[in-house]
């Protein structure tokens, strides 16, 4: 069975109220209750109890009637007989289904080799005897009738919390996080939980009875085929641990990706395997975590060190006594050392940046901006800075207002001028644009550089990451500008993109939103 498949428990119940009833009135009651192990006398800690003909609001009143008389069943005295509270009375008078004035109260206490299961509580007139307390050997006979009622009892009351048992199961199985599927011993599909949908894209309906290894299509971390032998299911079978084995799964649409998997086996009286049960946990997330702490890592150590080096190297000079330097020489080692420093200092804050946009941290204050106006002079400054490199503006006139932090945004159009300049070595032409839509302004930088491949576009506003020719590893850089620059953008409201060909350039943009939105004209047909 699909634990898909709803679980029907009403028809539970009225077993067991049928059971109750033709047990209350063979003893000649007319209403009653059972409740259930040792909590027959305090029925606010549990809603184990089966009424029959009787009103809930009255059970509460009864038991606690019962429980003051101080006369209650044992494994000696089977059935004992209370007089009623006047108020339990006055309420059973009121019953319209049940009429019993001056009712009489008796208690049965039902149990078998197992022990105890409860006590059947019923209510019947008074002087009214059942055939079981009439004959010569009452007690025999009663216990006889105990037994059969409790086989019956015992019965339903397992069948019900194999029920509950098999809901919590359920529920279990359908909420779980991680991937479950189970086969039987053919290593057909048996139960396809929801998180494993989720995961591979197969509804469950689609493959209940397929071969599970056909559909995973399971790999190692090398890539290479997992033959049946290796087949963490069929490893269960043979009895082996398998725990956290790390492979590779494919999704319906053929995209592989990196799992954990947990591997058991439910087994028959004699032994032999019956069901496989697999666990099916996505690490990409992780992978992806250790590949960039591995990159940070190394990338960080990589460039604290240069500026380090060299800033030592150039402080051990300039302290020995016997190094005679003219002014010219002192000035460069100087002006190089405040260069480093300066580089070095860039780089811890983008590192501090960087923590406070993972924490939430990153605060704007927004105010209309003339975006004109600051390109203009972040393209001067460059200018001054780098005079062998042409800039060419393209600004569009009367340039709509943004909303903006201006620090912020001539952040971005810092670092990605210097970005252009960096991973452009050979041709030296810039261009910056800015045009207006009729809810935004987009700026765009272009280069005519070595351009990004498409694998790296889909990362180069990820954290750490650089692009994979060598020549930009060669570049001095922790891989955080555009990952600072995405941030910002984002927390106006905004966007920024990259479009590229491999060696011919690149452009990145980025939209702002107008603080008035353009007047569009109505049309009518």
């Amino acid at each position: 069975m699909s634990w898909s498949q709803t679980i029907q428990t009403e028809n539970l119940h009225d077993q067991m109220t049928i059971l109750i009833g033709s047990a209350i009135r063979l003893l000649c009651g007319e209403a009653g209750v059972f409740v259930v192990s040792n909590e027959a006398f305090d029925p606010q800690s549990s809603h184990e109890y089966t009424l029959y003909r009787l009103n809930p609001a009255v059970l509460p009143l009864l038991l606690k009637s019962i429980e003051e008389s101080g006369r209650r069943p044992n494994s000696t005295c089977i059935l004992v007989r209370n007089k009623l509270s006047s108020k339990v009375v006055d309420l059973l008078c009121q019953d319209e289904d049940v009429k019993l004035q001056g009712a009489e109260q008796c208690s049965l206490f039902v149990y078998d080799n197992a022990g105890e299961l409860g006590v059947l509580h019923y209510l019947r007139s008074p002087g009214v005897r059942s055939c079981f307390e009439q004959e010569e050997k009452v007690e025999g006979t009663l216990r006889l009738f105990v037994a059969q009622l409790a086989a019956g009892l015992r019965s339903t009351l397992k069948s019900q919390s194999l029920v509950k048992e098999q809901g919590r199961l359920a529920a279990i199985f359908h909420h779980s996080m991680e991937g479950i599927l189970t086969v039987d011993s053919a290593l057909r599909i048996i139960d396809f939980n929801p998180a494993m949908e989720r995961l591979t894209g197969w509804h469950e309906s689609e493959v209940l009875g397929r071969f599970y290894y056909e559909v995973l299509r399971p790999k190692d971390r090398q890539g290479n085929e997992v033959g049946l032998q290796g087949s963490p299911i069929l490893q269960a079978f043979a009895g082996q641990s398998v725990v956290n084995r790390e492979m590779m799964i494919s999704a319906r649409d053929g995209q592989r990706f990196d799992v954990s998997v947990t591997a058991s086996c439910i087994r028959s009286n004699k032994g032999e395997p019956m069901n496989g049960i697999l666990n099916v946990r996505d690490v990409t997330l992780e992978r992806e975590q250790e590949e960039e702490r591995s990159t940070f890592i190394s990338v960080i150590s990589h460039e604290l060190q240069t500026p380090i080096a060299i800033i030592k190297g150039y402080a051990s000079t300039l302290a020995r006594t016997d190094a005679l330097l003219d002014a010219e020489a002192l000035h460069s080692r100087l002006v190089a050392i405040e260069e480093e420093a300066d580089r070095l200092n860039k780089l811890v804050g983008n590192l501090l940046y960087a923590s406070r946009i993972q924490a939430g941290g990153l605060q704007m204050e927004l105010a209309p901006l003339d975006l004109s106006h600051l390109v203009q002079g972040v393209v001067r400054r460059l200018q001054a800075k780098s005079p062998d490199f042409t800039v060419t503006l393209d600004l569009l006139p009367n340039l709509p207002t943004v909303m903006a932090d201006r620090d912020r945004i001539e952040e971005v159009l810092q670092n990605l001028l210097d970005n252009a300049i960096k991973y452009s070595p050979r041709q030296r032409n810039l261009t910056v644009a800015c045009k207006a839509t009729g809810d935004e302004v987009i700026v765009s930088v272009r280069d005519t550089g070595m351009g990004i491949s498409l694998r790296d576009q889909e990362h180069i506003f990820n954290r750490f990451h650089r692009v994979g020719e060598s020549i930009a590893h060669s570049m001095p850089g922790a891989g955080l500008g555009l990952y600072i620059c995405r941030a910002i953008v984002e927390a106006h409201g905004g966007q920024i993109w990259v479009e590229s060909t491999l060696h011919e350039g690149s452009t990145f943009s980025f939209s702002l939103p107008r603080v008035e939105k353009a007047y569009l004209p109505m049309v009518v047909f």
